[in-house]
């Protein structure tokens, strides 16, 4: 198909879905239900071209139209959004009886090909097994048949010179048998589909779990040290490229294993998932928080000047230092110790984690609850 057609119906099909993912799942199987009204349509009009049919030529305009306009009124239904407060969104059941309607009406206007017409009950009820549960087939099983029953009935009095009563009734009997083990079959096949749909649903919840637990660490809920890995690279490849620059900072809570020692290695999660808690409320969206390794923690500033770095390093620090945790004395409290550096390309990202390192370890020897910037950065300052 050329590209400008191609545009024209896929613009067309947006006209008549919606963005919304189940409207349009709704509507989709609507059209394909139209469809089916469609061949029904034609073959009406087929039955009145070869004299077929007890219907005039205006009187299949009728029937046809009325089809129509029963199909437009369902469709309304859907695009207005108002068959979203009923119990049944989809309308399955309601719109398989009005079909079975149109399919007694066709039967009864039918003069010799009313057998092969019963056919059409297996297309509509094929559609049942999207959403019928049992009960709902065999009520609409016992619909169909007794509107068929009907027909042979209103057969057998108004134009008995056209009915083979006892023809008609062995149809009516294949029928409802059908029907009555279609419904079984049907309602299972439903089953079937909602026990997958449940099974794609857990299985998508497992995915995002395993695919969150795989970037995040457990306890904290700040990225691990393995994502922190990649997000270090894709930030290097992309201050290569563009001549960007990012800055680093390594901090670690000072005298953290006297925390453990006193009041025990929940309080130390405690302390440890509030001060993860309370940077991640502290940073900005284009920054990134990484659990290192223990007490240990990473950011990933973008900032592009290391002034900029350690003013927001230096920030978090004082943060840090006036934390209180619950269940521990109101007058405890924890300091970081941090080293900061920047990206200086094109660096491997392991000496730029030696670097900050190298911060870390002045920090601490300085008397901790410090901030120290990289000394190589200071000395190119210098310079």
């Amino acid at each position: 198909m050329p590209r400008i057609g191609r545009v024209v119906v896929q613009n067309l099909w947006e006209a008549f879905v919606t963005n919304e993912a189940d409207q349009s799942l709704r509507i989709k199987r609507f059209l394909m239900a139209f469809a089916s009204y469609c061949m029904w349509c034609a073959i009406v009009w087929y039955f009145y071209t070869q004299g077929l049919s007890r219907l005039s030529f205006e009187g299949s305009m009728i029937m046809t139209a009325a089809a129509l306009l029963t199909n437009a009124a369902f469709y309304a239904v859907l695009r207005s959004g108002l068959n979203k407060r009923l119990k049944d969104p989809s309308m399955t059941l309601a719109q398989m009886m009005f079909a079975t309607l149109w399919i007694m009406v066709v039967a009864y206007i039918v003069k010799d090909a009313r057998g092969i017409m019963l056919l059409l009950y297996l297309v509509v009820f094929i559609f049942g097994a999207f959403r019928l549960t049992l009960g709902e087939f065999l009520r609409l099983s016992v619909f169909a048949s007794a509107g068929y029953a009907l027909v042979v009935f209103s057969l057998h009095r108004y134009h008995p010179d056209e009915v083979n009563l006892k023809v008609e009734l062995i149809n009516l009997l294949v029928l409802s048998s059908v029907l009555f083990w279609f419904s079984f079959v049907g309602s299972y096949i439903n089953k079937l589909r909602r026990r997958l749909n449940t099974a794609n649903r857990e299985l998508k919840d497992a995915m995002e779990i395993i695919r969150f637990r795989s970037a995040h660490d457990d306890l904290t809920g700040v990225y691990n040290r393995g994502h922190l890995f990649r997000i270090l690279k894709r930030e290097k490849g992309l201050a290569d490229r563009e001549g960007t620059t990012f800055c680093l900072c390594i901090f670690d809570i000072d005298d953290f294993k006297a925390v453990n020692d006193t009041f025990g290695h929940r309080a130390g999660d405690t302390v440890l998932e509030t001060l993860a808690c309370m940077l991640m409320d502290n940073i900005r969206l284009q920054d990134y928080l990484a659990r290192y390794g223990g007490e240990e923690f990473v950011i990933v500033l973008a900032y592009p000047t290391i002034q900029g770095a350690a003013a927001c390093a230096e920030r978090l620090r004082r943060l840090v230092s006036n934390l209180s945790f619950e269940g521990l004395p109101e007058d405890f409290r924890v300091t970081v110790s941090m080293g900061l550096t920047r990206y200086i390309s094109p660096e491997s990202v392991d000496d730029l984690l030696k670097r900050a390192d190298r911060a870390l370890y002045e920090a601490k020897r300085s008397g901790k609850n410090a901030l120290v910037t990289d000394p190589a950065l200071r000395k190119t300052s210098a310079a």
